[in-house]
């Protein structure tokens, strides 16, 4: 390689990597008044235990906080102050632990303890409740989610910072009853959501956003293609839509889950519900309760009331992401420091090679839909750049030995890396494969930490063998005296 050629690519290669460096950790500033700058790393998305959250405790029907008992103490001591009638709380709720369970729903054995047939049937139906909810937040996919019960008769849910609009998350996924789809009129057009109708639903991309994907059996499609041509006004005139066109309302029980405008017959396998849904997560909510409905097991007839939504701080504590980035930064400071000194311009070539992997890695993990990062995807990444420079070091070392043996400056390098070469394939591969296999068989936290490892093992194996040898051909076209810019030795030496 020329000596021009080379100024030039290194210049170019020196910008590249100041422009990834600058969108991807600058800190945030504003470029005017309105418009905010974010790098990328700052727009990651973290776990509850590196970012925090929000949290919310249903409560069902008949079951009310240690609060709202105190309120209701309290209204009838003013009601009694004022000689009016007001029900003595005492008289219609029993303290349980943390909460309060309405006398509706149980009876007091005597030792402050609920029991009664009413009681035994309104547990059962909690627990389908609780299978329901933790169904419908299992498959969001959430980092450090939690759903677990509080005080045996509340559900407590904890879940990660997200864009999507938390109240109305919660709000859905407390939806209780069966999957209906109808028109909703006075005589209305109805098709049961079932297993028998409906296989499943899915959240697919279009050309104009996102959309859920309802898969129909056999049974499914005649009943929907019966409903959507009454709808539309093409077969029942006793339908209250016109003959333009009417709405499908998808509904749990009497709550409205997601609508579609119906203006034809539909004859079809798969049915694409879109328009609604500003983002993929969104879309993934409504996926998500359509499917808990298909599982018998899963369906509940119990209200359950998610009105107060908290936020809490990370669980590794307040300042947990911010010492890990900075400890990052010290281990990768540290380390171009003694690639820097130990191999001179070989490790020049790897402080090129590693920083283009550091910021791909980044860049895709900000930009990559939902994925976020815990302690474990920390762990990850970590595991990642170590085989980068692990094999990175294995390469010099080789080219080292080679030299020794009398070989020139070129031929060592060309041995080296092929002397490196099988290894390093097969290693990254055997490791790409795992976190493949990890990807696809685990969920939630694995899950995104599998997939963190298999795109930097895929962009390690990239650097070590393509980015960072064509790096070190870039730089050695530049010094006159090549083997001391290496920092390689032999006893006998030979200018080249």
């Amino acid at each position: 390689m020329g000596k021009k050629k080379s100024v030039a690519l290194i210049v170019l290669a020196t910008l590249v990597l100041a422009a990834l460096l600058f969108i991807s950790v600058t800190p945030s500033f504003y470029v005017s008044a309105a418009e905010k700058f974010n790098s990328l790393l700052s727009i990651v998305d973290l776990g509850t235990d590196l970012g925090g959250g929000y949290y919310t405790v249903y409560y069902p029907e008949g079951v009310i906080s240690q609060g709202e008992y105190e309120m209701l103490v309290a209204e009838y001591e003013e009601g009694q102050a004022a000689d009016t009638d007001v029900e003595d709380p005492a008289q219609n709720y029993l303290a349980y632990k943390g909460i309060y369970l309405s006398k509706d729903i149980c009876e007091d054995d005597g030792n402050g303890n609920p029991t009664g047939e009413e009681f035994e049937a309104f547990r059962a139906e909690f627990r389908r409740a609780f299978n329901a909810i933790s169904a419908r937040f299992e498959s969001k996919g959430f980092i450090g989610c939690s759903v677990k019960v509080q005080d045996d008769y509340t559900i407590r849910v904890d879940i990660p910072y997200t864009d999507e609009s938390v109240s109305k998350l919660f709000d859905s996924f407390a939806y209780s009853g069966t999957l209906l789809f109808t028109d909703d009129g006075a005589n209305p057009n109805e098709m049961r959501g079932d297993a028998a109708h409906v296989k499943g639903a899915e959240v697919v991309e279009g050309t104009n956003g996102f959309a859920v994907a309802i898969n129909l059996t056999s049974l499914g499609r005649s009943e929907f293609r019966t409903i959507t041509a009454a709808i539309s006004g093409g077969s029942d005139s006793s339908s209250s839509s016109s003959s333009s066109g009417g709405t499908l309302y998808i509904k749990v029980g009497d709550e409205v889950l997601t609508q579609a405008s119906v203006s034809s017959e539909l004859d079809q396998d798969v049915v694409y519900i879109s328009g609604a849904f500003d983002s993929r997560d969104a879309a993934q909510t409504i996926a998500s309760v359509i499917n808990s409905t298909l599982d018998e097991n899963k369906v509940f007839d119990m209200k359950l009331d998610a009105s107060q939504i908290f936020t809490f701080e990370p669980t590794m504590g307040e300042h947990a992401s911010v010492i890990i980035a900075a400890a990052f930064g010290v281990f990768i400071l540290a380390m171009i420091v003694l690639m820097l000194v130990r191999y001179k311009g070989m490790g020049l070539a790897h402080v090129y090679g590693f920083l283009l992997y550091a910021l791909l890695l980044i860049v895709c993990i900000a930009l990559i839909p939902a994925m976020r990062v815990d302690i474990v995807g920390v762990i990850a990444i970590a595991l990642s750049a170590a085989l980068m420079v692990f094999f990175n070091v294995y390469a010099f070392n080789n080219i080292r030995e080679e030299f020794a043996t009398g070989k020139t400056l070129t031929a060592s390098v060309k041995a080296g890396y092929k002397k490196s070469l099988a290894f390093t394939i097969d290693a990254h591969l055997v490791l790409a494969l795992l976190g493949l296999v990890l990807y696809l068989i685990s969920t939630a936290t694995v899950r995104y930490a599998a997939l963190i490892f298999l795109i930097g093992t895929v962009l390690s194996a990239a650097c070590t063998l393509a980015v960072t040898r064509f790096f070190l051909y870039m730089f050695l076209a530049q010094p006159k005296n090549k083997i001391a810019f290496c920092n390689l030795r032999r006893e006998e030496t030979e200018d080249e």
